[in-house]
């Protein structure tokens, strides 16, 4: 018996006794890695979240797959398989990335000689993307079927493909998208893509809409989609019957199927229309499968059905159908805030799409209800998705002036009057966008829901005409900017701008009658008229011969409705209405004469604002029309017409009434360009008084000044009522005084005197105190004050003579306390007066900062900041100042002189002022006032006039360090030092 081992047969013997299966394997193992090592450079490049690696990935990978083999199939085979499991990853840029790779792929084994089965390819598709367990990201492997059937429509393949081979293909495609809800908006939106493109033929249309059919899903948002889309890109083939009434998924008896369809994404499902179910007794009957997941975001068949309707008859059914299925459903009272949130969305996918013309449709009032509803309190569960709309309104309105006309007026129609910021800031922007050619239709709507705004209670209507009036005067308000939109070329106002102004003037003057329903209260109307004033406001802001027309056209149809007015005037308005009328005509005679043509235009802007004041009846109007007119007829020559009429407006101004100075004030900006060197010299000598009794008396006159102090009171309580006319320089007045600081540890002479007149305010009343009682005791007796006697013992002799004494005493303290009330008054009427004046300088060194006369300004301005008692008019001083030279650096222009010597003694007039020391604003003013000159002279002259200027400025600067008594700052040399530094 041998004990040795069994023989080990040799290689060769063992290769040829190896199963025929195992061989199989360890070839294609060989062939896999091969692939591998030619391909996964180019699947790396698949997952690159940079689209143009990804795009250089697939064409390598095409370009690796063209040339031709032995084993074309089983490398196309390789090549799908990999991108099949790589579409099925959870990474967005790889899904993308295998997907397109998938796509050209297919495209290519199409094309070739060995062309791939369309059932094979679905076959295959469907092993690859089913997770191996429940829980084994099944919808990533469902993602990634649906992407691989994308490409599977995209690639071209179906093209060739046999009928049976399209019923399978469809089918597939139709059976996943009966998994999920998802997956059906899934399916739906490839199918759809496909409907769409260029890939899709006639005969595989039926196929297709017969797969949907079979499996129930055709009456479901995507299977609308589907329908309406194959209609209209193959409208010659014929769909299955039976399931659309006359095949259209949108006929009106269709609309509560469609309803249902849409708003629950549910299936409806017809049993008649399924092949089991095809007999008599089941015949009409439906059942409906709702979805069980929330609606987060609206379904693509959305944009389809839209877009359908947009297009056929012109969208004559889009009304019915947006009132039945989103209008009514998504923003009933009792719709659920889920509900309203899809609705918020497709209202805002229709306004976005929708043709101008049918935006009136899409803005229902129901929606907008809800919008505002939700935008009422920042606590409502849809408070920020409301915004969402208002945002996507405001969008369109600015790319199509059309739209926002449409979207305006609708909204105006329906909105409910209490808005909040983010509604009416988007009825604002909807105004603001329409253009000329529709304004004139949106001021006709506005002005019919004025008359009838569709509420029947008085006082929701007063709210909502005040919304509506609002509107209008946004309408000009936001075009201020672009005269071309207010005026025509030949400066006559615009046709919608002469409708507006004549809507305003009749709702709140003429008796509309029965024309208004309900009828418009004394409330609206005197909102009309607010809205009208404020209105020609902005208008006279503009230059002076569009200024003037606004309040012409309102004048002219108040004359023309002057018999059925609701208000009633007396002789002595309809006598200066009269002669101003006639002044006017008279004034538009002499605008054909250049010379005049400003100065008669400013006053039919007065004159026309001054009539508009009588007609509302304002205190003192027909008084300030009365010294228009005058003015007017003056006999003076043509060249001091611009000095009077600043004088007529200084005469405004320096009234108690607000009226007075708000009518200065807007024709001065429009006058501004035209005043003269006189004119500007009467208000600098109004700058230049003193703020005292002594003052007031040279500016008004004792006679005037006893009248006003009589009216004081009366006048200030009206200035108080008159928010819209209160100087907000004169609000921050208060936080101004601490800008006054002492410089070089001396006080200003204007800080001198009030703080001298405060030293004395107190020991001069001490004293009179003390000799108030001291003839108070006097007069009753120190001794009968402090003995026991109650003073009961006096006789009627000794009462009387008491009685006499203290009445005189009395009466001196009284004349004494009147004197100094006086004092006080007369300061303060002189410091008001110097403050109208310091705002229309404003104006004037706005628009006027090259004009040579505003130089005339700097000396008495500066001096001003020096004398003043007042600190809030001193910073308005400066705020002129620094205005007029920051608006000319800033437009780069200066004012041009003959004669630099008159600039050379404004200059040492300043550098005289600045030695007198004062405020830190003096000194602020003379600092800049001088550099200003300096930089004017430096400019005509840079050789003579430079060396003049750094002489003085070093005579300032040698004063300031040797002598110990100089007021002047060092602020005047570091701004001098810093700009010849520099240059």
């Amino acid at each position: 018996m041998s004990n040795g081992k069994r023989p080990f047969e040799d290689d060769e013997a063992q290769d040829d006794n190896v199963h025929p299966s195992r061989k199989r394997r360890l070839e294609n193992g060989d062939s896999k890695a091969e692939y591998a090592k030619l391909f996964s450079p180019h699947f790396n490049g698949l997952g690159d979240p940079i689209l143009e690696k990804r795009l250089e990935a697939t064409r390598g990978l095409l370009k690796a797959l063209s040339s031709k083999t032995d084993d074309q199939r089983e490398r196309l085979t390789y090549v799908n398989t990999r991108l099949i499991k790589g579409v099925c990853s959870g990474a967005k840029a790889s899904r993308l990335g295998f997907s397109l790779a998938l796509t050209e792929v297919l495209r290519l084994a199409g094309t070739s000689t060995t062309k791939l089965p369309v059932i094979n390819v679905i076959d295959h598709i469907n092993a690859l993307t089913t997770p191996e367990s429940k829980d084994d990201k099944k919808r990533e492997y469902l993602l990634g079927r649906v992407y691989s059937y994308q490409a599977v429509l995209q690639s071209g393949l179906l093209s060739h493909a046999s009928e049976n081979d399209l019923e399978k293909a469809f089918g597939a495609i139709a059976e996943l998208a009966c998994e999920k809800d998802w997956l059906r908006n899934e399916c739906g939106v490839i199918l759809h893509e496909f409907l769409k493109g260029n890939e899709a033929k006639a005969d595989q249309i039926k196929p297709l809409i017969e797969s949907w059919c079979s499996k129930g899903i055709v009456k479901s948002p995507e299977g609308v989609a589907l329908w309406l889309a194959a209609k209209k890109q193959f409208p010659d083939v014929k769909l299955p019957k039976g399931h659309w009434h006359h095949s259209n998924p949108l006929h009106a008896q269709e609309r509560t199927t469609l309803t249902n369809v849409l708003l629950k994404n549910a299936v409806v499902v017809g049993e008649e229309a399924t092949p089991s179910n095809n007999n008599n007794n089941a015949k009409g009957k439906k059942k409906k499968n709702a979805s069980g997941t929330r609606q987060a975001t609206p379904s693509f068949a959305w944009s389809v059905i839209l877009a359908h309707l947009y297009e056929k008859d012109e969208g004559k059914d889009l009304k019915p159908f947006w009132e039945d299925c989103v209008a009514k459903t998504m923003f009933s009272a009792s719709s659920s805030a889920e509900r309203k949130s899809l609705g918020l969305q497709i209202y805002s996918k229709a306004i976005s799409s929708a043709p101008a013309e049918l935006l009136g449709d899409i803005v229902h009032a129901n929606i907008i209800r809800c919008i505002v509803d939700q935008r009422a309190k920042p606590d409502r569960y849809l408070f920020e998705a409301a915004k969402v709309p208002l945002n996507q309104m405001t969008a369109r309105a600015k790319d199509d002036p059309w739209a926002a006309a449409e979207m305006v007026t609708k909204m105006l129609e329906v909105i409910p009057p209490h808005l909040d910021k983010q509604t009416r800031l988007t009825i604002d922007n909807l105004v603001s966008s329409a253009d000329e050619d529709n304004l004139i239709q949106v001021v006709k709507v506005l002005n019919e829901l004025i008359l009838a705004p569709g509420v029947s209670d008085p006082g929701e209507a007063d709210k909502k005409r005040r919304l509506l009036a609002d509107a209008l005067l946004t309408t000009v308000r936001s075009r201020r900017s672009d005269p071309n939109q207010l005026f025509n070329k030949d400066d006559t106002p615009a046709q919608w701008l002469k409708l507006l102004l004549h809507s305003l003037t009749d709702l709140g003057f003429v008796d509309v009658g029965e024309k208004a329903s309900p009828a418009i209260a004394e409330s609206s109307q005197n909102v009309f008229r607010e809205r009208l004033q404020s209105a020609l406001g902005h208008l006279v802001s503009l230059p002076l011969m569009q200024a003037v027309r606004g309040p012409l056209v309102v004048v002219g149809r108040l004359h023309s409705f002057r018999k059925s007015l609701v208000i009633e005037l007396d002789e002595k308005s309809k006598t200066a209405i009269k002669d101003a009328r006639k002044c006017i005509k008279e004034e538009e005679e002499k605008t054909d004469k250049q010379n005049s043509q400003v100065v008669s235009l400013a006053f039919q802007l007065l004159l026309a604002l001054g009539t508009l004041q009588v007609y509302l009846q304002q205190p003192d109007s027909i008084l300030v029309l009365e010294d228009i007119t005058a003015c007017c007829q003056s006999p003076e020559d043509s060249e001091d017409s611009s000095t009077m009429l600043v004088e007529l407006l200084i005469k405004f101004v320096s009234q108690q009434s607000a009226l007075f100075r708000k009518l200065a004030e807007q024709v001065f900006t429009a006058f501004a360009p035209e005043v003269t060197a006189e004119g500007l010299e009467s208000m600098i000598d109004i700058l230049s008084q003193k703020e005292s009794l002594a003052g007031q008396q040279e500016l008004f006159g004792e006679e005037e000044q006893d009248a006003s102090a009589g009216g004081d009171a009366e006048d200030d309580d009206e200035e108080m009522g008159s928010g819209d006319v209160q100087d907000i320089e004169d609000a921050s007045d208060i936080e101004l005084g601490s800008d006054v600081e002492l410089v070089n540890g001396n006080e200003g002479d204007s800080e001198e005197e009030s703080s001298g007149s405060g030293s004395e305010t107190a020991p001069a009343g001490d004293d009179e105190l003390t000799e108030f009682e001291r003839k108070l005791t006097e007069a009753l007796g120190t001794e009968g004050m402090a003995s026991d006697d109650d003073g009961s013992d006096m006789d009627d002799d000794e009462m009387a003579a008491v009685d006499e004494k203290l009445t005189h005493i009395f009466k001196e303290q009284k004349l004494g306390s009147n004197k100094k009330q006086q004092n006080k008054d007369a300061k303060e009427n002189v410091v008001n007066l110097k403050n109208r004046i310091l705002d229309l300088l404003l104006v004037f060194v706005k628009s006027q900062y090259a004009n040579p006369i505003a130089l005339d300004l700097l000396h008495p301005l500066v001096t001003l900041t020096r004398t003043t008692g007042s600190q809030p008019t001193a910073r308005k001083v400066l705020d002129v100042l620094e205005l007029f030279f920051d608006t000319a650096k800033k437009n780069k222009e200066t004012p041009e002189v003959d004669d630099k010597e008159d600039l050379f003694r404004v200059l040492s007039a300043i550098h005289e002022d600045a030695r007198l020391g004062g405020s830190k604003l003096h000194a602020r003013a003379c600092s800049r006032s001088s550099l200003f000159l300096a930089k004017i002279l430096v400019h005509m002259d840079e050789g003579e006039s430079y060396k003049r200027i750094f002489t003085m400025y070093g005579d300032l600067s040698w004063e300031w360090r040797t002598d110990p008594k100089s007021k002047l700052s060092s602020d005047l040399f570091s701004e001098w030092n810093n700009w010849y530094m520099q240059k």
